[in-house]
């Protein structure tokens, strides 16, 4: 699947521009990307990330295994809200520890009224106490284009209290799913994935 690329703009850096992901992210302008050095990275600002409908890339420098966003089990890794297009991009990150506590759900990332493009990332160890545990894909039809969820590896992720698709959920969305190692994951409704209303 190919994902048309961010025109060239400026690279901020992450901690050496801006000291948390988040002000990366408010310091960037369309077309930027946020390059966010290894490390392990918690606390305010390293969480419930918005890119506020920003067309920009948010990206590791040397992949998940090395950049890890732990959300302490105190919010979620992205949240996704404002329209934002196949053309924002979450790359190359380990996400874990988040819990989801909104109404619809979403424990590593939460997609509402958008579709961006979460690409080669770990999505692990995250809950939620309604559906999606690892990724949640919320209302993108009609108005937006599907979110693309390609290359990623979603495990051991959990959906509780009733919740469905402990690795991935999907309402009145469908995204393109591809690549992706999805596995052991689970979820007190609906098992592992969970599709609805259009996915």
């Amino acid at each position: 699947m190919l994902i048309a690329p961010i025109a060239w703009g400026a690279i901020i850096h992450v901690p050496g521009d801006q000291p948390t992901i988040q002000a990366g992210i408010d310091a960037s302008s369309d077309g930027d990307t946020v390059l966010v050095a290894d490390g392990t990275y918690t606390g305010d600002g390293n969480k419930n990330l918005d890119f506020k409908g920003k067309i920009i890339e948010v990206r590791s420098e040397n992949g998940p295994a090395s950049t890890i966003i732990d959300c302490e089990n105190d919010g979620l890794g992205f949240y996704f809200h404002s329209g934002e297009g196949k053309v924002s991009v979450v790359d190359g990150f380990t996400i874990t520890n988040g819990s989801g506590k909104e109404a619809r759900g979403g424990g590593g990332i939460f997609c509402i009224d958008s579709a961006p493009t979460i690409t080669n990332n770990i999505i692990t160890g995250n809950t939620t106490d309604h559906n999606g545990g690892g990724i949640y894909c919320y209302q993108s039809e009609p108005r937006y284009p599907s979110p693309v969820i390609t290359n990623n590896t979603i495990t051991g992720n959990k959906a509780s209290h009733g919740g469905d698709g402990g690795g991935n959920a999907c309402y009145q969305s469908s995204p393109g799913i591809a690549n992706n190692i999805i596995m052991e994951n689970s979820g007190s409704g609906k098992g592992a994935m969970r599709g609805g209303g259009g996915s």
